[in-house]
């Protein structure tokens, strides 16, 4: 047995002991009612996953624990789940089927934060998506107890664990805070195909360099190379604010460098061989404009990127200016403005004049 493994039987072993279980979730079923009895499995996932509480605040912690208890836990969350669509089928107890649903999204909101403590960012968020599915509505208005974190009873010769409860709206607090070291960037690939995909990498350039950001840079930059790998066209990872470079072996892939900032909400990225380029005609002085993609300021209108160009005219400019500029390419190059339909100040005085013309062609500003 390797080290990992033992590692994890270990994790799992504890837990047994401390929980009543061992290796999987037992409820003795006798003559009792199959309603009850799928209520008493569904009540036993969930304490199984609390337990993990324990293990991500415990000392000496490595990433291989943290993962191997992070991937039961999405066992458990999962098997919580597949009851939950299958009683959904059979269960005519509308009471007992309210107690089930509110278990699963207590299950999903515990996923959420042993995600968030484990660095996993992007599963912390998809597992509160899954909470707010659940409900139906948003959790922090939701009249329950939360189990927030634990740590081993101090009773001699008893395994035991000790919980500190909490409201839902304290676990989205605590959520919140977690989530604030990410930023969930979005991805769109276009025009390359599998070799290209393959030769993708990500790397961060610059940024704090404390261990939580590296570890959650070490799992995103995993997930973007295999999503890429996939062949997906949009896809999303979480990052650590900081500078990034996606960059190709091929040499004729243009190098794209990002810049994530905390709290951020970056435009979609986009990866495409194909580009563009902007002519300003007749310039205003007085509204001279500034222009980022991807959080970084444009300095040259030659060979740019497709997406979304932030736009800032100068101080003074009494002009309507677009806050943004998209550009995409489909059969042929579309491009529009937020907020919208911004061509005209007056009737026969442009602002933009936008040409529509396949890709590689410039357009052109018009002031």
């Amino acid at each position: 047995m390797s080290r990992t493994k033992s590692r994890r039987f270990a994790i799992i072993a504890f837990l047994a002991l401390g929980l009543g279980l061992f290796s999987g979730v037992t409820v003795n079923a006798g003559n009792v009612d199959p309603v009850e009895r799928e209520l008493g499995f569904v009540a036993e996932l969930y304490r199984a996953i609390t337990g993990y509480h324990v293990l991500l605040q415990g000392d000496g912690v490595t990433r291989d624990m943290v993962a191997a208890a992070l991937y039961d836990v999405e066992r458990y969350v999962e098997e919580l789940d597949g009851r939950y669509a299958t009683n959904k089928l059979f269960i005519e107890d509308h009471a007992a089927m309210e107690e089930i649903t509110q278990t699963v999204a207590k299950a999903h909101l515990q996923a959420a934060l042993l995600h968030a403590k484990g660095v996993d960012l992007e599963g912390s968020i998809s597992q509160y998506e899954k909470v707010i599915d659940l409900l139906g509505y948003n959790p922090v208005d939701w009249e329950e107890s939360i189990a927030r974190s634990a740590v081993p009873g101090m009773l001699p010769g008893v395994s035991e664990i000790v919980f500190e409860m909490a409201s839902p709206r304290e676990v989205v607090e605590d959520l919140k805070r977690f989530w604030a070291a990410g930023v969930v960037t979005r991805f769109k690939v276009e025009e390359y195909g599998s070799a290209s995909r393959q030769a993708f990498k990500i790397e961060r350039i610059g940024g704090r360099k404390d261990p939580f950001s590296e570890a959650a840079f070490a799992l995103a930059s995993e997930r973007f190379s295999e999503r890429i790998a996939e062949g997906l066209e949009e896809f999303r990872v979480v990052l650590p604010p900081g500078r990034y470079r996606v960059s190709a072996a091929d040499p004729t892939v243009e190098t794209l460098e990002v810049a994530l900032s905390r709290g951020g909400v970056p435009d979609p990225i986009v990866l495409n061989p194909n580009t563009f380029n902007f002519e300003f005609a007749s310039p205003d002085e007085k509204c001279a404009l500034t222009m980022t993609i991807n959080g970084l300021t444009v300095k040259n209108f030659q060979g740019l990127s497709y997406g979304t160009y932030r736009v800032r005219s100068a101080p003074g400019c009494t002009r309507r200016i677009p806050d943004k500029i998209t550009v995409e390419q489909n059969s042929e190059v579309s491009l529009r403005t937020e907020p919208e339909r911004l061509d005209y100040v007056k009737e026969g005085q442009p602002i933009f004049l936008f040409i529509t013309t396949p890709p590689g062609s410039t357009y052109t500003l018009r002031m």
